[in-house]
């Protein structure tokens, strides 16, 4: 006699969004947010080590490389952690990231030294590097279609929100305890929540499928998602996707069903992370470089910024009425077009300052929506075995473009004399057009959301075999 066979991705798919699949998705907001704190503490504390005679730090030269050890640490991490997730299991790997975040952090607040700082920020950007495509992985390995996108987005828009969530928590510390209190915040949290979510933290049922010796596991796993019991675990589990497999996730990702797909992704995200990183950065500089004052400045970075949720959440509930590749398309669209339109603002002799924010606000929805839909379409794109490689992997790539930002920035404040802000934002807005074009281009979007009897009956056609 055969065992039955059973499609664990239609079973997740038939699944409400409630209990097992909204605790995990609540328990990665939660991780981003702290992601999100930890990644922003050196933008906060700089003037403050500057100003510290027992650091030592002579000038903002000097502590550069401190301000740039997380994103080399993060762009080891995002590999090597997604790495480790696809070998040893998501739940394990996403609890060492916390682990480095935790100990990373907890060295920082001790160490003596700029060049102290500098080693265990690598250490901790080791784990911040891994937390989102990891996230992304498990999150959409849980997740049922019609609501993986906008939970997705959903975690995804946690980590600004966490740097937003930094500000306040350095106001509230740091006059009263010094610079070093917000390291040890930033250790505190995530070694609570490794101790908390390595008990509460389950494994992707996906994974499991994958691994003989865990299908008993991920029965009982399967009961406790479709509330009743449905699976002894003597079934022949199995996951859906297409794609050939090569010898390791790196030959599997560049062979001929994914390099197309793989350079487009990379494309679009590297594009994207350009702009976010430009925009998030020099928004102040170039609207002062515009005789705005720094208090106008301040505010259209806040409407840039204000504008993730609206992208990031709003884009992803449109993905399940037109799909990912129109929506994300013209999300990207949205955000050229305003940024020509920043462009025509600010040539005019009398600046409006409510549509200069507006557009501010257009121009943020965009580019951090963007961001959520690129792992979001990451994620979608690549079977189970190297997911969490593919999107580490996409997220660091992705990074060229965080560190071409202030490079190209510092070329435009360089030249003598300056062109005009209107001309940069123009330059920008053609930038952004690369991003539509590539994002378009990808063949392996998320389609819109299929009526839930054709997947029910998938379903019961399994359980019958």
């Amino acid at each position: 006699m055969t065992n039955k066979r059973v499609d664990v991705g239609a079973v997740i798919d038939s699944a409400p969004f409630v209990g097992k699949p909204l605790g995990i998705a609540l328990m990665m907001i939660i991780i981003m947010l702290t992601d999100g704190f930890d990644l922003f503490i050196p933008s906060y504390i700089a003037p403050d080590m500057l100003k510290d005679a027992d650091l030592g730090v002579a000038n903002r030269q000097e502590i550069q490389p401190f301000m740039q050890a997380g994103l080399l640490g993060m762009a080891i991490g995002s590999v090597l952690l997604g790495w480790l997730g696809d070998r040893i299991g998501r739940k394990l790997a996403y609890v060492a990231c916390l682990a480095l975040m935790g100990i990373g952090s907890a060295f920082c607040y001790f160490a003596k030294s700029i060049d102290a700082l500098w080693f265990w920020r690598v250490v901790m950007g080791f784990g911040l590097g891994g937390i989102t495509p990891l996230a992304t992985t498990l999150v959409s390995e849980w997740t049922n279609k019609r609501v993986r996108s906008v939970v997705v987005a959903s975690v995804i828009v946690a980590v600004p929100l966490g740097g937003t969530l930094t500000g306040f928590i350095y106001r509230g510390l740091v006059p009263d305890h010094g610079w070093r209190v917000m390291f040890l915040v930033g250790a505190l949290v995530p070694l609570v929540l490794f101790v908390l979510f390595s008990y509460l933290l389950p494994e992707s049922p996906k994974y499991m499928a994958k691994h003989t010796r865990l299908h008993k596991k991920l029965a009982s796993a399967l009961n406790s998602l479709v509330k009743e019991k449905r699976f002894d675990g003597t079934e022949e589990f199995y996951v859906a996707e297409q794609g050939k497999r090569s010898t390791n996730w790196f030959s599997t990702i560049w062979n001929t069903d994914f390099r197309v797909r793989t350079t487009l992704i990379w494309i679009a995200f590297t594009v994207n992370s350009f702009v976010l990183y430009v925009f998030t950065s020099q928004i102040p500089l170039l609207l002062t470089q515009a005789n705005l004052s720094s208090d106008v400045s301040s505010v259209g970075l806040q409407y840039f910024s204000g504008g993730s949720v609206l992208g990031s959440v709003g884009g992803a509930v449109l993905i399940g009425w037109f799909g990912s590749r129109m929506t994300g398309s013209a999300l990207a669209a949205l955000g050229a077009v305003a940024a020509a339109l920043v462009a025509v603002v600010l040539w005019s002799s009398g600046v409006s300052l409510a549509l200069l924010f507006i557009l501010c606000l257009l121009a943020g929805a965009s580019v951090n929506g963007m961001q959520a839909f690129m792992y979001a379409v990451g994620a979608h794109s690549y079977p189970t075995e190297v997911r969490g490689s593919a999107v580490g992997v996409a997220q660091t790539v992705s990074r060229l473009g965080a560190v071409l930002a202030p490079w190209v920035a510092g070329v435009y404040f360089g030249m003598d004399p300056i062109p005009s802000v209107s001309a940069f934002f123009l330059f920008m807005a053609a930038v952004m057009c690369i991003t539509v074009v590539s994002f378009f281009l990808i063949p392996t979007h998320i389609p819109r959301n299929v009526r839930e009897d054709t997947m029910a009956a998938r379903v019961a056609a399994d359980s019958k075999h």
